[in-house]
């Protein structure tokens, strides 16, 4: 466990603990490249991804701001809730995504239950190389403990992650990443690389195109369109020949880096909120999420979408964000 009381390092890679951010819990992974807020109280989301050479926090704020959940009464208690206290940045879908779900007699919201799971400090560390610190948190509808380890190097972002099963069934998991980039580093100048082959554009469709090849044959799908057309995408990158995304912003002269295991997430979410209309945020959201996933979706029939975890077993997953100039 932490010490009770510790002294802050004011210099170096270093964990800056004893804050609030919106209501919850935060603390925040800094050297001189970097500086990442991790909300330990709301689901270990990344709140801020700074660049300090740009001076450029990349992640998505939603345009409402961030909402503590005892400063707001929904008025319906369906699945889109979620949105009401969405806090942007980068988060984790598990153990389920995209729409609710029956799972096991039960449901769960939107984008699974991990997203909102309070965590706790179990250890950090620090030295001149690098610095990092394990959260734990437990999911409460289901029987999972999840335990992250955040590690900053240089540039680079490191994820290290145990989900240990708890129960005494076996249980599938449509489970992925959901980090999301917002402006100024989204803007028309921006542009998507990934390492793959065909994608589909949208969760029902069953005839894959060519990655990046738009529907019209002067379209290239990889560009970002402006904020002012209204749109927006939602397609699944597949055929990956490696783990491996980027979000490329010319302007910026910056590039952001994810890396996965493909094997065990072989598809990638590719969002994009082009101020597209109507609920939850009216054309008041600019941004763009790639997000490696389990699988497309849970009705995908013939086609294996879930990951099993025994019971009373423990699955773990490395990811990789890292800032690379251009």
């Amino acid at each position: 466990m932490p010490p009770l009381f510790r002294v802050p390092r004011c210099h170096g890679p270093r964990v800056l603990t004893g804050f609030t951010l919106n209501g919850y819990e935060a603390l925040f992974l800094e050297n001189e490249k970097v500086r990442a807020a991790i909300g330990v109280g709301r689901g270990s989301v990344i709140q801020e991804l700074t660049y300090k050479p740009r001076d450029l926090d990349i992640l998505f704020k939603p345009p409402q701001g961030h909402l503590h959940h005892t400063g707001f009464i929904p008025t319906s208690h369906d699945e889109r809730t979620y949105f009401d206290h969405h806090a942007g940045g980068w988060f984790e879908c598990f153990p389920s995504g995209g729409p609710a779900v029956e799972y096991h007699g039960g449901r769960l919201g939107f984008h699974g239950e991990l997203w909102g799971t309070p965590f706790a400090v179990e250890a950090l560390e620090e030295d001149e190389h690098g610095c990092a610190v394990k959260l734990a948190g437990h999911t409460h509808r289901t029987p999972f403990k999840v335990e992250k380890t955040f590690a900053l190097n240089g540039a680079a972002l490191t994820i290290d992650e145990a989900v240990t099963n708890l129960g005494a069934d076996d249980l599938e998991v449509l489970w992925g990443q959901h980090p999301t980039f917002g402006a100024p580093f989204v803007d028309p100048q921006a542009y998507v690389e990934c390492a793959a082959k065909s994608y589909l554009e949208s969760a029902d469709a069953r005839e894959p195109k060519p990655w990046p090849q738009g529907p019209l044959a002067d379209e290239d799908v990889r560009r970002v369109r402006p904020r002012e057309s209204r749109q927006g995408k939602m397609c699944f990158l597949g055929e990956l020949t490696d783990g491996r995304a980027r979000l490329v912003s010319p302007s910026w002269k910056l590039a952001f880096e994810i890396g996965w295991d493909a094997a065990r997430f072989p598809v990638v979410w590719y969002y994009e909120n082009a101020g597209s209309p109507g609920l939850p945020w009216f054309g008041r959201a600019y941004c763009v999420a790639l997000e490696p996933f389990t699988g497309i979706g849970w009705k995908r029939p013939g086609e294996k979408q879930t990951l099993t975890i025994p019971a009373g077993q423990t699955i773990k997953a490395h990811w990789t964000g890292r800032f690379v100039e251009t």
